[in-house]
């Protein structure tokens, strides 16, 4: 492992208490360069689940989209609904070696 990336992201999804139609749908993808590139993508579903990814070693932190839910109305008729993107989330210096976070708790007006 190197300085500063932990071994595994363990991610709360959170919204279990919300039906599965009213869930957020997340994308999310490793950051590889401090410009904010991408490497691969670790996690296309719903939230309402907790999940455990292994932090590849080229990755230097993770971006987060969301998608509203099926029931939510906010959807552009031509190009269907559009994603938000959580702020980049960048591992931090001294990591340990599993990194824990509640998604929804990066979402700004969480913060």
């Amino acid at each position: 492992m190197s300085a500063g990336r932990p071994e595994t992201l363990r991610l709360d999804w959170g919204e279990t208490e919300k039906a599965p139609a009213d869930r957020k749908r997340w994308l999310g993808a490793w950051l590889v360069s401090q410009e904010g590139e991408e490497g691969d993508y670790f996690y296309d579903g719903p939230g309402g689940r907790q999940t455990t990814h292994r932090v590849p070693p080229e990755a230097i932190g993770f971006r987060l989209r969301w998608y509203p839910s099926e029931n939510e109305v906010s959807v552009n008729l031509e190009l269907g609904p559009m994603a938000s993107v959580v702020d980049d989330y960048f591992f931090a210096e001294q990591a340990g070696p599993e990194l824990t976070l509640a998604v929804l708790e990066l979402l700004p007006e969480q913060r």
